[in-house]
């Protein structure tokens, strides 16, 4: 796999709501989208549609969809009358038989650039809240733009939860994985409903450029450079019952090698979740002390003002 460029010039968006929204579905309209995975933004104040304090951008999950996220971060901006960007990661919601096949590390970044950029627009200050690979590349672009006002952190995908998962970047990787797994990474939910939202099923080729978006950004180098306060959520109760998907071992190394200051950094555990995709109704047995936290967060680090 060649290795990823990572321009950072931000993309401009335009600056106020009927051409911001036209922006957006324009550029969803490009694809045949799959119900309900359109990236959208929900305004604080639906009639005057106009700039808040404070915006929360989302960004999903590899092989997700904004949903992932529901109902967290929309109560969360509801609760600080905050405007909300609900993101689509490149080559991703969309209604094809072959999820993924061109999904590399270069397009995911910039797809999460554009998101925070639409962000820009919607708020005097952005914050970023993330699930899983959404929470990669919400940290590099903390790293990259100090302007970011603070991140809540879903279960960050810092290393996946699997000991051969380096191989997949390397030589003949991809040819290993074929002959091992097939030409596809399947879920284990098989619903109706996870179907809706993620892709039950993706190429490998995706799966070797999200090994290499890892190993390229989620190293010391760039959380050194992340100063912004941080709210750490992820399940964890004990060695058996913890997140399968990503390690927390590397979520708490992240952790501590951020340049956060201590008392505006914040690691929670969240032991009932039961689940990697611990902010969503679908997936998390415990959304409320998700919820519950986020919440905190807010008041006590980021000192935002409840609307109620």
């Amino acid at each position: 796999a060649s290795s990823p460029k990572y321009d950072m010039t931000l993309i401009e968006a335009p600056p106020y709501s009927p051409a911001l929204e036209k922006y957006v579905s324009d550029h969803e309209a490009l694809h045949k989208i799959k119900p309900g995975n359109e990236a959208k933004i929900i305004w604080a104040n639906d009639s005057l549609k106009e700039k808040t304090e404070y915006a929360i951008v989302y960004l999903h999950g590899f092989s997700a969809s904004h949903e992932e996220g529901n109902p967290v971060h929309i109560d969360f901006a509801k609760k600080f009358g905050c405007n909300l960007y609900l993101s689509r990661l490149e080559d991703h919601g969309i209604d094809t038989v072959e999820p993924m096949y061109y999904a590399t590390a270069d397009r995911l970044w910039n797809s999460a650039k554009l998101a925070y950029s639409i962000g820009r627009e919607l708020g005097k200050q952005v914050i970023l809240m993330a699930t899983s690979t959404g929470a990669t590349l919400a940290l590099k672009l903390a790293a990259e733009y100090p302007g970011i006002a603070g991140l809540i952190l879903l279960s960050p995908n810092i290393a996946i939860n699997d000991p051969n998962a380096w191989l997949l970047n390397n030589h003949w990787g991809l040819q290993i994985a074929n002959l091992i797994q097939g030409k596809y990474v399947h879920a284990k939910d098989t619903s109706a409903l996870y179907a809706k939202y993620w892709y039950p099923q993706y190429r490998m080729e995706s799966a070797v450029q999200l090994e290499e978006l890892l190993e390229s950004s989620m190293k010391q180098s760039t959380f050194q450079k992340v100063k912004q306060p941080t709210l750490l959520l992820y399940y964890y109760k004990d060695d058996k019952h913890q997140d399968e998907v990503v390690k927390v071992s590397a979520m708490k190394r992240m952790f501590n090698q951020l340049a956060t200051p201590e008392d505006s950094k914040r690691s929670v555990a969240v032991p009932e979740a039961g689940d990697h995709v611990i902010g969503c109704y679908i997936r998390s047995k415990d959304v409320k002390t998700v919820e519950q936290e986020c919440e905190k967060f807010g008041i006590e680090i980021l000192k935002l003002a409840p609307r109620s």
